[in-house]
């Protein structure tokens, strides 16, 4: 009578375990069907908001949730989201046609023209919208030109849209110059792409708030030096500006001053650049709160591959240290005749990357001064590990207002 009793309980289990295993996953499908009927009908924030709830709800989401959420965000209009969201899915699967499709087609709408590599990527129907726009495809890939995702370029955190719109972004991303004698600059776009993404989503500052010149020439950075005095007349004193540069930075053999060196630039030639000391004098003649610079860049002749600038160049510059005015700081990549390395492992500039990981870890809520030190010591530390040579950040600002610009932080700004 036991033993039957004991048989019974056992099958009473086995039937309750499973009918709970049918029962759960019905359930997933009418949660899946009702994200999927959103969609169809085409009320993408009611789909968004389902499944941000399915994707908070799961210990590790998936590629297939992230995909899904950057659909929603494609729908609303929000296409920086979505493209967050799609890197986001190709972490977990690298080979996602459907990810790199729809990002490609977010980044047209951006105006981004990375979206050639992506539509490459995105399977047939990617091949057939690059020949509809044009864009012959190419039929084989360069082992450099593989994207590398890192973990700062996924999981961006959000913390709230448009709270910070008395602050103006110029992103300048010089990758590729038109000088066949000059090296292109690597990860330099993707630094200034997901630096704006964490300028939109992790800041709160609007995207029409945000100017991205990739490759820019030098009429292209004065038109922006333009922009920012008119934010500034516009805006006054309530208004906060950053300026973030990736590219290649040049030393005036004579005069030891140093240049940013635009697109059109050409080496060794100071006319043809734009003098870091101009540029910092402009900004800090602007009547605004606070004008913050990150300069992903060295000015000593080298490139980030650790290489001289140009093959006519020899030696390595020290140029000399420009002075801030009005209420400007700045934090560099690197220091003297050092070079700014990139971090290959990660596919962004070594300096870029401890920016926005500690953007990404304090969700922007940190001082500026804070932020400085973060980068400072873990770039050093990397540099030595990675390259076996010292690459050293710096930050320094208006003498007069340094206390004050230390201690703001960029979330707030305030």
């Amino acid at each position: 009578m036991e033993i039957h009793l004991i048989k019974t309980a056992r099958k009473a289990l086995i039937l309750l375990y499973f009918m709970c295993f049918y029962c759960y996953n019905v359930f997933a499908q009418l949660e899946q069907t009702e994200y999927e009927k959103a969609i169809q009908r085409k009320e993408y924030r009611f789909a968004l908001e389902h499944i941000r709830e399915q994707i908070s709800n799961t210990k590790e989401p998936d590629a297939d949730m992230y995909y899904k959420r950057a659909i929603a965000y494609e729908g609303i209009g929000n296409y920086i989201y979505a493209i967050s969201d799609c890197t986001s899915a190709l972490k977990y699967n690298p080979n996602d046609e459907k990810a790199y499709l729809l990002r490609g087609k977010c980044k047209i709408k951006m105006g981004d023209p990375t979206y050639i590599k992506d539509l490459q990527k995105g399977g047939k129907e990617g091949i057939a919208m690059l020949k509809k726009l044009g864009k012959e495809p190419t039929t084989t890939t360069p082992q450099n030109d593989i994207e590398i995702i890192s973990d700062v370029d996924t999981d961006i955190p959000a913390m709230g849209r448009n709270t910070n719109n008395k602050t103006f972004v110029v992103i300048i991303a010089n990758e590729k110059y038109l000088e066949n004698n000059i090296s292109q600059v690597c990860y330099a776009q993707k630094d200034g792409d997901v630096f704006k993404q964490y300028c939109i989503k992790t800041l709160g500052i609007p995207a029409e708030n945000i100017h991205v010149r990739n490759n820019a020439t030098r009429n292209q950075m004065r038109s922006e030096m333009k922009w920012l005095n008119n934010i500034a007349n516009a805006f006054g004193e309530k208004s906060n500006i950053i300026v973030y540069y990736s590219g290649h930075g040049m030393p005036d053999e004579e005069n030891q001053k140093a240049y940013l060196l635009p697109s059109d630039g050409i080496a060794n030639d100071p006319e043809s650049a734009y003098s870091l000391e101009s540029f910092y004098n402009q900004l800090g003649a602007l009547n605004v709160n606070s004008i913050v610079v990150f300069l992903d860049a060295c000015f000593s002749g080298f490139q980030r591959d650790g290489g001289m600038l140009t093959a006519t160049k020899g030696v390595a510059i020290k140029p000399k240290e420009e002075k801030l005015n009005g209420n400007v700081i700045v934090i560099s990549a690197s220091k003297g005749d050092e070079t700014a390395y990139p971090y290959q492992e990660k596919g962004h500039g070594l300096f870029t990357y401890y920016l926005l990981k500690k953007l990404q870890s304090s969700k922007g809520d940190i001082t500026l001064k804070e932020l400085g030190n973060y980068i400072i010591d873990n770039v050093k530390q990397t540099s030595m590990r990675k390259n076996s040579k010292i690459q050293t950040p710096t930050i320094y600002a208006s003498e007069h207002k340094s206390e004050y610009l230390f201690n703001l932080k960029l979330r707030n700004n305030k």
